[in-house]
């Protein structure tokens, strides 16, 4: 039996679980569902992405020049040496940005999973370890229902549409003034990705900064938010077990996730470093 809900700082109803079988019960269940899902170490109860983090407060004109010199430094390092799943990124800004995110730099975008296992490893494992003894969340909200909702909300603003009709969001995206108040999720357009395709990989991006995605994704669902998102807490006492679990049930675990060069050197590393009790300096990953 699945703990309680009850309402939760965000304002998504949230449940709490307490024993590795409810765990694992919401994770079948979302998986049935189709549900897009984002785990965290700590029980923050929001979805604050990178830059408003590091640059709070700042005017929007700062974070948008932030934005454009790190796109602008990416296409400039990585022009000639880029894989072939990230050369969508030298012409796409909003590509370019997942990119950046994925690598762990600061945007306005938010990790999700297709997957509610890949989300629950990035729950329950925090490769410093400095959070092991505090409960993780797993937010999560209805993917087919958001293809409905999403499309909606584009009648309200005309000027986010292109000539064809569709939604472009770089027409509002990077205005200087405050853009219409949108919230889109998208996945990453190629499979040629190693990372983003082992991770099947999304990301939920808005118009505005200084906002959190949680009150963005329950705006767009309206009254109907309380059907299509869900958040549960995951008891700190579960997170090695869940890992254990993921890993021996599931074939999830870092190595699967990072299946590159980079991803199996820093894994190695990892392993290593805990082996031999050598403080850890290497940067994981997202």
């Amino acid at each position: 039996m699945i703990a309680s809900t009850s309402g939760s700082p965000s304002g998504w109803n949230t449940t709490r679980l307490t024993t590795l079988a409810e765990v694992l019960e919401v994770l079948l269940d979302l998986k049935g569902r189709r549900w897009l899902c984002r785990g965290q170490p700590v029980a923050f109860g929001n979805l604050q992405p990178g830059i408003d983090r590091a640059l709070v407060g700042r005017p929007r004109l700062e974070k948008l020049d932030f934005e454009r010199s790190s796109i602008d430094f990416l296409r400039q390092t990585v022009r000639y040496y880029a894989a072939p799943g990230e050369r969508h990124a030298m012409s796409d800004d909003f590509v370019a940005l997942m990119v950046l995110q994925h690598y762990g730099f600061r945007t306005r975008l938010l990790d999700w999973s297709g997957s509610a296992y890949v989300a629950a490893h990035f729950a329950v494992t925090d490769e410093s370890l400095d959070h092991e003894t505090s409960d993780a969340e797993l937010w999560s909200f209805d993917e087919p229902q958001y293809e409905i909702a999403g499309r909606e909300q584009w009648d309200k603003w005309p000027e986010t549409k292109n000539s064809n009709g569709q939604f472009d969001a770089g027409l509002t995206a990077f205005l200087v003034d405050e853009p219409p108040d949108w919230v889109i999720a998208a996945f990453y357009s190629t499979d040629e990705f190693p990372r983003q395709f082992a991770q099947n990989g999304a990301y939920t991006v808005t118009a505005r900064f200084e906002r959190d995605h949680a009150d963005a994704l329950q705006n767009l669902f309206g009254s109907e938010s309380v059907d299509h998102c869900r958040r549960y807490v995951i008891d700190h006492a579960l997170k090695p077990e869940l890992r254990r679990t993921l890993r021996e049930s599931h074939g999830i675990w870092r190595g699967s996730l990072f299946p590159d060069t980079a991803g199996a050197v820093a894994t190695a590393a990892l392993v290593l470093e805990r082996q031999f009790k050598i403080r850890s300096t290497v940067k994981r990953g997202p």
